[in-house]
């Protein structure tokens, strides 16, 4: 198995715990209250699906026709990513951020961070998808 593979699989299985694990404190809110933080549920919704995301990236990575290393980097660009966005919700949700656009809160940006890396790294396995049709 190659390093991008290993690299979507275990960032992916741990991102996807993370959101679990984030079910946690929303349950123990939302008994108390009928609505969780927003950036809670954000990041506890975020990290599931980004999780699943990553795993799913290792059929597409499989599918690429990139050098191992070119792969590497996506994989590791795409989940540094994630982490970031996923870091800066916990943040927004640590800090009471109603609003993190107006705020300017150190989650958005933080979050913000991450975005160049995510779009970079799915760029890169989109075109070593195509290049290898």
């Amino acid at each position: 198995m190659d390093n991008a593979t290993q690299i979507f699989i275990v960032g992916g299985m741990i991102v996807l715990s993370f959101g679990f694990l984030l079910g946690i404190p929303m349950a123990v809110t939302r008994s108390r209250s009928p609505r969780a933080p927003r950036y809670l549920f954000a990041a506890h919704l975020a990290a599931i699906i980004q999780g699943a995301l990553l795993l799913a990236m290792t059929v597409a990575i499989g599918f690429s026709d990139l050098s191992p290393g070119v792969e590497t980097v996506a994989a590791t660009l795409l989940l540094s990513g994630i982490v970031l966005f996923d870091l800066g919700m916990v943040i927004n949700w640590l800090q009471g951020v109603e609003d993190a656009f107006s705020e300017k809160s150190l989650g958005n940006k933080v979050s913000s961070i991450g975005t160049p890396f995510v779009l970079i790294g799915t760029g890169i396995v989109l075109f070593g998808v195509i290049a290898a049709i």
